[in-house]
């Protein structure tokens, strides 16, 4: 009996693929950076949005478009990921 149950045993471990170590990291890694990436445009969020507040203060209307910011923000902002609204002054992550 316990030979048989070994046998069964094996038999079933044997049907699991073998897993590629280097395929799940760079899936890993993958998915690490595209998280970073939201972190990073999402905390840029709040950063552009005062930006935009800033400049309404200043001028009395919002920016026709997101360049007109870009002195406030200084470099490093892609604005190409965000929505903005210039009615009211509203911007979203795309």
């Amino acid at each position: 009996m316990t030979a048989a149950f070994a046998v069964v045993w094996l038999s079933v471990g044997c049907d699991q693929t073998p897993k590629n170590p280097l395929a799940e990291h760079g899936d890993a890694m993958i998915d690490a950076y595209q998280k970073s990436k939201v972190l990073r445009d999402t905390a840029s969020l709040n950063s552009v949005k005062t930006a935009i507040q800033t400049f309404y203060a200043e001028r009395g209307k919002y920016p026709a478009d997101l360049s007109e910011i870009k002195d406030l923000l200084g470099a490093g902002y892609d604005l190409s990921v965000y929505s903005y609204d210039p009615a009211y002054g509203s911007v979203s992550l795309k």
